[in-house]
């Protein structure tokens, strides 16, 4: 293809300089380019899911250590080291294979979900569905975590010492490795959550920032749809604008009306058609790569009043610029500040590329709508009378209804006024425009609505797994509290050590979750608008948010500590 482009431009210096050629896949040009996106959820699927399996962790680790005794005693009967971590890791095993059931009995209310996103061009069949393969995959997946996540604690608890266990009767601290443990897995999950919680932020920021822009006219109340004239039928150009004349005019009287209007593509519907063209007297001004072409646009006289578009300087197009011998143009704010930076462009010329070109005046300037959509860049773009255009290849095919309340409610009424004027004249690609333009942010929508729900789902299993391995250690450390504070050490003494602790384990957490994020920030990127992946507030804002969380989870406990009497410890001791 880019050969070929070569090619049209040598042959055809002046339409097709500097066109190039763009390749699609078909898959792409479908349901657009979704391996980044299904990559980043899948991250996101992931980290919940480690998140959850930390708990899991946590929880077979102090079970494991809670039955040191019976260990012992199976030890001391003769069961082997490795039976014992086999035992454990069965259960864990069992208890992951449970709740994989549960969330396999759950999973259709997530299917119908994963449903509503799929896009509206692909087949029924390609709806995901509960099949063998899914739940195939679901069991091998809580097996192998349950098993995977059970071997350490299984280990630290068959580390057993057979006289301190039966003299000590389960009494102690958790110390050593299986306090290496149970900090690493604090560490973990903070780190998840926070790689979550950044992704999310991030897809706030880039829908927030893809609504603030100003689109260049009013989408609401908008009723849009297509017909597309039988080119045998219509050949003839008086027949073609007798349509378009009689369709707009019995539109217009229909009750709850504002205005109508015909233009050859909509706002946010193409990301093309258009042509190059020259601006009289200005062959010399050195030509930006945007500029070698324009959007073109043909329509009627009343298209832009209809959508809504600014007049910056000058008129709009008129339903009485219909004579050949002075045709008219109106072009947008991108191509006046390209040719006429200093000087107003009304009465200027400009032709669109043609073996023998048709001069037209500037007769407006418009703000600059985003034809092509939210994010690709601005084009001159240029808005001429259908009637004054007679290349067949810009019909006016699109037909934009202005309403003074609900747009849908007018698609009947409509559609009976396009049958009156031809009963055989399809209607298609019927919308209101807030559809179409909302359907340009659907993915990232999606995508911001999934990682926020994953974020939440983390912090919240981050949150109770902190609160849990935390408590579980005030738990196992009470006689030592209870010694500090028989020594003299006051309550809030005791509760900052503790609270501390929690808050160190959570900045490790912390440090390796913000590096974690910054080397994920290059895919994070692509589907980033209008704000870094690296962007230093969001960082800050969710490191801020988990401190305050950890700081919580932690002084529960502590708080719960420091009610130990220490009279009752003393006596134990």
């Amino acid at each position: 293809m880019s050969a070929i482009a070569r090619q049209l431009e040598a042959e055809h210096p002046d339409n097709n300089t500097k066109l190039g050629a763009v390749v699609v896949p078909m898959r792409e040009e479908a349901v657009g380019n979704t391996r980044i996106e299904l990559l980043v959820l899948m991250g996101a699927a992931g980290c919940v899911l480690l998140i959850a399996c930390a708990n899991l962790a946590g929880l077979l680790l102090a079970r494991g250590l809670g039955r040191r005794r019976e260990m012992a005693v199976r030890s001391a009967l003769g069961a082997s080291r490795a039976r014992l971590v086999t035992q454990m890791i069965a259960e864990g095993a069992l208890i992951a294979l449970a709740g994989g059931l549960l969330g396999v009995l759950l999973a259709p209310v997530g299917i119908k979900v994963l449903a509503a996103l799929v896009p509206t061009a692909l087949p029924a069949t390609a709806v995901p569905a509960i099949d063998a393969r899914v739940l195939g995959f679901a069991l091998l997946l809580s097996v192998l975590t349950g098993v995977g996540f059970s071997i350490v604690p299984a280990w630290q608890a068959s580390r057993v010492s057979m006289n301190d266990a039966l003299k000590q009767g389960g009494r102690g601290g958790i110390g050593g490795a299986a306090a290496g443990t149970r900090d690493a897995l604090v560490v973990l999950e903070v780190a998840a959550a926070l790689v979550l919680m950044v992704g999310a932020g991030l897809m706030l920021q880039t829908v927030a920032r893809l609504h603030a822009i100003d689109i260049g006219f009013r989408p609401g109340n908008l009723l849009t749809l297509r017909t597309t004239l039988p080119r045998t039928k219509y050949q003839d150009p008086e027949k073609r604008i007798a349509f378009y004349h009689r369709v707009v005019q019995a539109v217009r009287a229909l009750p709850g009306v504002e205005n109508a209007g015909y233009g050859s593509v909509l706002p946010f519907r193409s990301q093309g058609n258009t042509q190059s063209y020259r601006v009289e007297g200005r062959e010399t001004v050195p030509r930006a790569t945007f500029a070698t072409d324009a959007l073109l646009r043909v329509c009627s006289g009343d298209y832009l009043q209809t959508l809504g578009v600014r007049l910056l300087e000058g008129r709009l197009l008129q339903a009485s610029d219909t004579d050949l011998t002075t045709p008219v143009v109106v072009i947008n704010e991108t191509l006046a500040r390209v040719y006429f930076p200093k000087e107003s462009p009304l009465g200027h010329r400009l032709a669109m590329s043609a073996r023998q070109p048709v001069w037209r005046t500037i007769v407006g300037v418009v703000h600059d709508v985003h034809e092509r959509g939210y994010e690709l860049a601005m084009k001159p773009g240029v808005y001429i009378p259908f009637e004054q255009f007679k290349d067949t290849w810009a019909l006016p095919e699109s037909l934009a209804v202005r309403t003074t309340s609900d747009a849908a409610s007018l698609t009947s009424a409509v559609r009976r006024v396009i049958a009156e004027a031809d009963a055989e004249q399809p209607v298609a690609a019927v919308a209101t425009m807030d559809e179409i333009v909302a359907l340009d942010v659907a993915d990232r929508r999606q995508q911001m609505t999934l990682l926020t729900a994953f974020a939440a789902l983390a912090l919240l299993l981050a949150s109770l797994g902190l609160y849990g391995l935390l408590a579980y250690t005030v738990t196992q450390r009470s006689r030592e509290i209870g010694l500090r504070m028989a020594l003299g050490a006051s309550a809030g003494r005791v509760v900052a050590m503790v609270v501390l602790r929690g808050v160190l384990l959570s900045t490790a957490g912390l440090v390796l979750g913000l590096s974690a994020a910054w080397l994920l920030a290059g895919a994070m990127s692509k589907i980033l608008y209008g704000v870094a992946a690296t962007d230093p507030g969001t960082y800050a804002a969710v490191a801020l948010l988990l401190c305050a969380i950890a700081g919580a989870a932690s002084w529960i406990p502590a708080r719960r500590a420091v009610r130990i009497d220490p009279i009752v410890v003393l006596r134990e001791e």
